[in-house]
């Protein structure tokens, strides 16, 4: 049951994302798409687009003081588990159930 919620909340974060910051998700996107990626060449946009999105986009700001407490947790368990997202899923799956719990889904 936790896939589609979780492809769900990413749609919507996703749609918001384009909508309130457009240039930025698009200069990112472009950047990413080169045929051979480079995130290290990317970093301006994708600063661009971290800035935008925490200025800007109303579900990734409730998201992120809804679930302030579990964010914190999820970083913590990655920065403690040296970024093994395996040993993090429990925390992972709380953050998303509370991101989840947080957004109109209509």
């Amino acid at each position: 049951m936790a896939a589609p919620k979780s492809g769900l909340l990413d749609q919507i974060l996703l749609e918001d994302i384009a909508r309130y910051c457009p240039q930025q998700f698009l200069a990112f996107h472009t950047c990413m798409s080169k045929e051979v990626p480079d995130p290290d060449s990317c970093a301006k946009e994708q600063y661009g687009l971290a800035g935008c999105i925490k200025k800007t986009v109303p579900s990734f700001n409730k998201i992120q003081t809804v679930c302030a407490g579990k964010l914190q947790a999820y970083e913590a368990c990655l920065r403690n588990n040296n970024s093994d997202t395996k040993k993090c899923e429990s925390d992972l799956s709380e953050l998303r159930d509370c991101a989840f719990g947080t957004l109109d889904t209509k």
